[in-house]
């Protein structure tokens, strides 16, 4: 499933994942680690293949190297320079992806087999993606953005446009005004800290999502990504930017040209998927590689 946003003519759906501990996943393994005249130094691995059931990837996300994927046909996990892997059986569509306290939560719809529901609201995964269960809103919603800090949760439902929040680890859930955002992200370091993206602009909440007010002088973002280290965003063109201070002020990073469709970042590390190709940087987006190619649905 893919959602649009009318801005240059560009669609895409995401999804972020921001590692908490390492509780529930036990099998990240440590890493060291080209569009243009960017692509370069930011590691000697070579480019795999994308498997082709991997269909379309809606999420990405980091942990020291290893590069999660929340995808049409389930979540699936890839090591620099190695096939990705199916994680668990289930190939529900992850929509909505994020890491709480070191588990696995997330949204989509049912895959063949399972649940017979549209949407499979708030689901937690405490095996790192192998099975999940529900917790919240089964039925009822589909994250299709969903970000987290400590156990506060926040999600845009792609049923209605709901900006929703969660204070207790996605039991209960309180339904806040969207001023227009298409994606957000949570300050890791603050769970009132929000800062979203519009047509015209980002906008930032330091009450929760409550209220929001513009960030003047700031570039137009579709996606956002935000680690302790670091908040990047991308135009919808493909320029990379970050900022050190929650947004006042951003320093451009580099140009993947094409259509930003999921971005994430873990300290210097910053994975963009820009039309059919994964790129990757481990110098905080100095320069990138291919990290995946051919990547269908997109």
């Amino acid at each position: 499933m893919k959602r649009s946003m009318a801005i240059t003519l560009i669609s895409s759906s995401v999804a972020i994942l921001a590692l908490g501990s390492t509780l529930a996943i036990s099998n990240i393994h440590s890493s060291s680690s080209e569009n243009s005249a960017l692509m370069g130094n930011s590691s000697d691995f070579r480019a795999v293949s994308a498997d082709m059931e991997m269909a379309h990837i809606h999420n990405l996300t980091l942990a020291n190297g290893q590069l999660f994927l929340g995808t049409h046909q389930g979540l699936w996990s890839q090591m620099p320079g190695k096939t990705a892997e199916r994680i668990g059986s289930s190939q529900f569509d992850v929509m909505g992806l994020a890491i709480m306290n070191g588990m696995m939560v997330a949204s989509g719809h049912p895959g063949t087999g399972e649940e017979n529901v549209n949407n499979l609201g708030f689901r937690m995964s405490m095996n790192g993606g192998k099975k999940w269960d529900s917790t919240s809103l089964f039925g009822k919603v589909d994250f299709h953005r969903l970000v987290t800090s400590g156990s506060v949760a926040m999600g845009v439902s792609a049923t209605d446009g709901a900006l929703m929040r969660s204070e207790d680890a996605g039991k209960s859930w309180t339904t806040l005004p969207n001023p227009g955002l298409y994606d957000l992200a949570m300050d890791p370091t603050d769970s009132k800290m929000i800062i979203g993206t519009t047509q015209s602009g980002p906008l930032r909440s330091s009450d929760g999502g409550k209220n929001f007010t513009a960030i003047p002088k700031s570039p137009i973002f579709i996606l956002l990504s935000w680690d302790k280290s670091r908040l990047v965003g991308v135009t919808p063109v493909g320029v990379l930017y970050q900022s050190l201070d929650m947004g006042s002020t951003w320093k451009q990073l580099a140009t993947v040209a094409g259509e930003p469709m999921a971005l994430t970042v873990n300290g210097n590390e910053i994975a963009v998927l820009v039309g059919t190709t994964v790129y990757y940087s481990t110098d905080a987006g100095l320069t990138f590689k291919a990290r995946i190619t051919g990547v269908p649905g997109h």
